[in-house]
């Protein structure tokens, strides 16, 4: 990363005495960026007229600072091409790089109509990447291209490779997976520490109920003793449900968490108990057909043995009638 990188842009400076496109004359920054992490003289050839500022490609921790393994991918959908790019490209990168895939389309059979749509940011994110020219002048986007001033052309390489490839029904070598840092991530989120509930009730009770008949374009909402949602995501599943009744007295479920006319809102009520409760809300649109409905929360609670345990709470039920 160059010197204009702490910059910034021009609709957000950065702080200091660094500028687009010039080097700072203030020897300190250097001295500390090579007693932090000391620049190569092969480093600086490369990225030449790159001030260095940060030698990002080479700290390792807590683990890479930027991709060594960089991913690449094409996508081919009738006369659409989509480029999965990992990084920020500039205008002009953009329409270099679509007229190569383009170029490389029609020159391997495919149609003159095709249309060239860049993807980003797509599997990983490896900075800006500019044009030579950009590269040179060494603003934002020239300061924040890692890979030094023949990175839009390695990009350009590779990705009409893959045109190629594809048009032709080639095998591609897959050359070696990026490395999987998960386990590693570091996240300043507090622990979930342990879930309890207020004094004489349990984890699932509504405590404050809905009324008992409502209207459409009306919202309704209710309330429950509840655990903290970090204790289990939920993943495929739903935090809540509006079910509506059916003449042979059963429950079909209408609306969940992944629609946007629900609401689901955590509230930690006091952190030295470890009490919460959850808010359930649902906009009643004009689709909504009039009839008895019901709404149901699901969740985990945590115990102070580290154990997480689900619980599940219920609505009294209700109606839901047509506007007056």
């Amino acid at each position: 990363m160059g010197q204009a990188f702490a910059a910034g842009t021009t609709d957000g400076p950065g702080e200091f005495d660094f500028r687009q496109g010039s080097v700072s004359d203030n020897p300190i920054w250097n001295y500390l960026r090579d007693l932090i992490f000391p620049p190569s003289a092969e480093d600086k050839e490369c990225h030449s007229p790159k001030e260095i500022l940060i030698n990002s490609g080479k700290i390792e921790f807590p683990y890479e600072w930027q991709p060594n393994i960089v991913s690449t991918q094409l996508v081919m959908i009738g006369q659409l091409v989509l480029i999965a790019v990992p990084g920020e490209f500039t205008t002009m990168s953009g329409r270099r790089m679509r007229k190569t895939i383009k170029d490389a389309v029609i020159e391997n059979g495919g149609s003159q109509n095709t249309r060239v749509v860049i993807t980003g940011l797509s599997n990983l994110y490896t900075s800006y990447i500019a044009t030579f020219e950009e590269y040179q002048i060494q603003r934002y986007e020239g300061a924040s291209t890692i890979f030094g001033p023949y990175t839009l052309a390695i990009y350009q390489n590779i990705y009409s490779g893959l045109a190629k490839a594809l048009l032709n029904d080639e095998d591609v070598p897959t050359g070696p997976l990026p490395p999987d840092f998960r386990s590693q991530l570091i996240s300043f989120t507090p622990p979930v520490i342990f879930d309890a509930p207020p004094k004489g009730a349990h984890f699932g009770d509504c405590v404050q109920q809905p009324p008992e008949q409502v209207q459409i374009n009306q919202t309704v909402s209710a309330k429950f003793i509840a655990g903290n949602p970090r204790n289990n995501l939920m993943h495929g599943k739903t935090f809540l449900a509006v079910e509506k009744q059916l003449p042979d007295e059963s429950w079909k479920v209408v609306y969940t968490d992944a629609n946007w006319e629900t609401r689901f809102i955590w509230k930690k009520t006091c952190l030295l108990k470890g009490t919460s409760e959850v808010t359930l809300e649902w906009d009643i649109t004009e689709n909504v057909e009039p009839g008895t409905y019901r709404m149901r929360h699901f969740g985990h609670h945590k115990l102070i043995i580290g154990a997480i345990l689900p619980y599940s709470g219920v609505t009294n039920s209700f109606t839901v009638g047509k506007a007056s």
